[in-house]
């Protein structure tokens, strides 16, 4: 008989809030073990006695099988002398030596839950907090670690005799499910719609029945509450978007299975994985029917879809299906423009009384506020457009790590990053910093995050941009600072979230950026060469009259680079295209570009994509950012006839792409009367043509072989694709942006990774 050791081990990753502690409990009893497991501030430490073969086995379990939720980052064992203990035992939480542990997401309702849901005999038949240990809040409602309930918001719901039968049950999948709860000790939701309250069942009836007649409402979800009206009333979402001053920006909406999305939407199997899974973010996804739904995502044609992820959304929807609905609700964050989520009835009720006429809400309070995440598939990948709710608080494993850092972003689509060790974690979405509520949310966020990884960051990191209200956070905060250039932060998030150790090519496509020269970046190929990074080329510059109003009087980079491509006589070549412009309000910014008054120099691929949707004649003016070039790639046919070149030379070491032919042969397109589409579709061939062209060319001159895609711009499927295919097929390893969005949103993840690192800009000596 093989004689009895103990082992002491501890095993850190995502461990808590998974049922990973069960798991251990079953493992053990499976191999007949003593001792106990429990969680603590590193993870989850177990002591486990036996035979040496059977624990060595438990040992080599503990990785090879775990939770579908888990994520075991190490297992560490270290000999203890046994004790001769009978039985294995979940233990109370405890303290541990170091901080390591890590809260998993939020997860979406699984199918066992999602069963109980719809089953009228079972005692959890359409209640709206079904949970277990494969599913429902985590980083919501958590205050602290170790994860446990009186740690969470749960902590006031007491669990009735059934409800602690199963969470003390090894056998049961509510086996020490912190946040489990039934109708009869769990939370309840309430409706308040006009001037009655409505609990419980009757609530949800009544909600769906107001939906139903056409009414908007708010409704309380997992991290904040949801805007909802029907998706097909057109009344409704126009009456949305005027509270919302949200003229043409998509909705979301939700549907109640993946078969109802597929009536209305194209899903792939990547796709339909992603919906389905318990990250369950919105799925951008090509409809079938473009005229379907038309004030939901107007001139687009993809509709951003989810499913119920929460036993609140299935219940309600199953409630609407009783009553004959089975179609779309638009169901979009609770919110005004560019402010934080509501996440309380008393903030809705202060914020949003002008926007819903009912409020469906429940008591079981938000700790954490987050918003949906949005992804969308491209170049056979998943990518993240959104990162934030079932992806936060998940870390991104670094390849190497470091004393902690801060890293704060930028100001649109803000997100900020704290690193521990070799673990990146980066906050759910911020948004917009210019809104001083943002900034609030901004603070409050970070004292969360900080208390939860027990992290005192010593450096702190920020745009290279002055003026970014992220840059005054960052100057507010104790630390040394770290300024970092926008679009080397892009590229550097490629390379933190792919490993790469060594020398590689960024190309950052991008809105706009403060370069190193004072100007206005946007199309950058950067080259990393040891710690120093190197610009090797860019968009030739033009200027932008008026600045940032660029982005949204998108006829403003259009004129600039017409001019400068037709030159004097552009009035009579191209005058018709700006037919819809006021005549004084051209004048005048002809005049501002003649002068050069306000019109900085830039070399955006963001307004040069805002000039081409002009030119193509798809809009004169935008409402939200992205708008012109999202509705132009929406146009591109299934085959491209033709492409638009550019110039390519070097000018003082710099290698230059030029837009003047292209913009000259768009111009005689329209002119022509070529569709819009014609033109989105010459212009998305030729300018990823270029981009190969130029990248490939730097490449090999600089002797690389890593070429990292990233900036707002590559969110455009269309242009990634045609990119990566061109540098592949050159002979060029390619990678973009997977865990972390190309948009500002990934930032952080760039400036952190820089400062680990120790980069510094070089001054570029080209080759001879």
């Amino acid at each position: 008989m093989a004689a009895l050791v103990r082992k002491k081990i501890l095993v850190k990753g995502v461990v808590q809030g998974v049922g990973f502690r069960p798991h251990i409990y079953k493992l053990a009893a499976e191999y007949a073990l003593s001792g106990w497991v429990r969680n603590d501030a590193a993870g989850v430490t177990i002591e486990a006695e036996g035979p040496g073969p059977a624990v060595a086995a438990f040992i080599n379990d503990i990785s090879r099988r775990r939770p579908a939720a888990a994520r075991v980052d190490s297992v560490l064992s270290s000999a203890l002398p046994p004790s001769g203990g009978k039985g294995f035992a979940i233990s109370k939480s405890g303290g541990g030596a170091a901080a390591a542990a890590i809260i998993p997401a939020d997860l979406a309702l699984c199918p066992d839950c999602r069963r109980e849901l719809s089953t009228p005999s079972d005692r959890r038949h359409l209640y709206p907090f079904t949970n277990c240990t494969n599913c429902g809040p985590r980083f919501t409602i958590v205050k602290s670690v170790p994860y446990d309930r009186p740690a969470t918001t749960m902590a006031g719901f007491k669990m009735c005799p059934d409800c602690l039968r199963e969470y003390r049950d090894p056998l049961d999948r509510r086996f020490h499910a912190q946040p489990n709860a039934c109708p009869v000790c769990g939370p309840a939701v309430t409706l308040a719609a006009g001037g009655k309250s409505y609990k419980g069942a009757a609530a949800l009836e009544r909600t769906a029945a107001l939906l139903l007649s056409g009414r908007i409402g708010a409704l309380q979800s997992l991290g904040g509450f949801h805007l909802a009206c029907r998706a097909d009333g057109g009344a409704a979402v126009a009456r949305l978007r005027r509270a919302k001053g949200r003229p043409h920006k998509p909705f979301a909406v939700m549907l109640p299975s993946l078969a109802a999305a597929r009536s209305f939407c194209a899903v792939s199997k990547l796709e339909a994985a992603a919906l389905a899974s318990p990250a369950a973010p919105v799925v951008m996804l090509r409809r079938l029917k473009p005229r379907a739904f038309p004030g939901v995502a107007p001139g687009l044609s993809r509709l951003g879809v989810m499913l119920p992820y929460t036993p609140l959304h299935a219940a309600l929807f199953a409630v609407l299906a009783k009553k004959g609905f089975s179609g779309p609700l638009v169901m979009t964050s609770g919110n005004f423009r560019d402010e934080p989520i509501c996440k309380s009835s008393d903030e809705t009720a202060a914020r949003l009384s002008g926007v819903a006429a009912f409020t469906l809400h429940h008591d079981r309070p938000i700790h954490n506020r987050i918003d949906d995440s949005v992804a969308f598939e491209a170049a056979g990948s998943l990518r993240l457009a959104r990162r934030a709710r079932g992806y936060v608080p998940s870390a991104v494993k670094l390849p190497s790590g470091g004393k902690a850092v801060l890293a704060c972003g930028g100001d649109l689509k803000n997100t900020f990053c704290l690193t521990r060790g070799s673990e990146a974690f980066l906050s759910q979405h911020i948004g917009d910093l210019s809104e001083p509520k943002n900034q609030d949310f901004f603070r409050e966020t970070l004292s969360k995050l900080r208390g939860l990884l027990k992290v005192s960051p010593g450096t702190v990191v920020h745009d290279l941009h002055p003026d970014y209200a992220s840059t005054a956070l960052a100057r507010g905060l104790p630390g040394r600072k770290l300024a970092v250039q926008h679009h080397a932060a892009h590229a550097l998030g490629v390379a933190a979230e792919h490993g790469v150790g060594g020398a590689f090519l960024g190309v950052a496509l991008d809105g706009t950026g403060y370069g190193t020269d004072g100007k206005i970046w946007g199309s950058e190929f950067l080259v990393f060469q040891g710690k120093t990074w190197r610009r090797a080329g860019h968009l030739k510059y033009f200027p932008l009259p008026g600045g940032d109003i660029g982005a949204l009087e998108i006829w403003r980079p259009a004129l600039a680079l017409v001019k400068a491509a037709l030159g004097p006589g552009w009035k009579k070549e191209a005058g018709k295209i700006f037919a819809n412009v006021p005549a004084a309000r051209l004048a005048t910014v002809e005049r501002m570009i003649e002068a050069g008054l306000n019109c900085p120099l830039t070399s955006s691929m963001g307004r040069l994509f805002d000039a081409f949707s002009f030119i193509a004649g798809v809009r004169t003016e935008a409402t939200y950012e992205a708008q012109g070039p999202m509705e132009l790639e929406s146009l591109l046919p299934a085959r491209a006839a033709g492409a638009y070149a550019f110039g390519l030379a070097e000018t003082g070491g710099l290698l230059q792409l030029d837009p003047a032919p292209a913009v000259r042969a768009a111009v005689a397109d329209r002119l022509a009367g070529r569709k819009p589409a014609v033109i989105s579709a010459r212009l998305h061939a030729g300018l990823a043509a270029a981009t190969v062209s130029a990248a490939a060319a730097i490449a090999k001159d600089r002797g690389l072989k890593i070429v990292c895609l990233s900036g707002g711009v590559f969110q455009n499927r269309t242009l990634l694709e045609l990119v990566t295919a061109g540098l592949a097929g050159s002979g060029l390893k390619v990678l973009s942006n997977q865990q972390t969005p190309a948009n500002d949103g990934g930032l952080a993840l760039g400036q952190a990774w820089y400062a680990l690192n120790g980069y510094r800009e070089g001054t570029f000596i080209p080759n001879s």
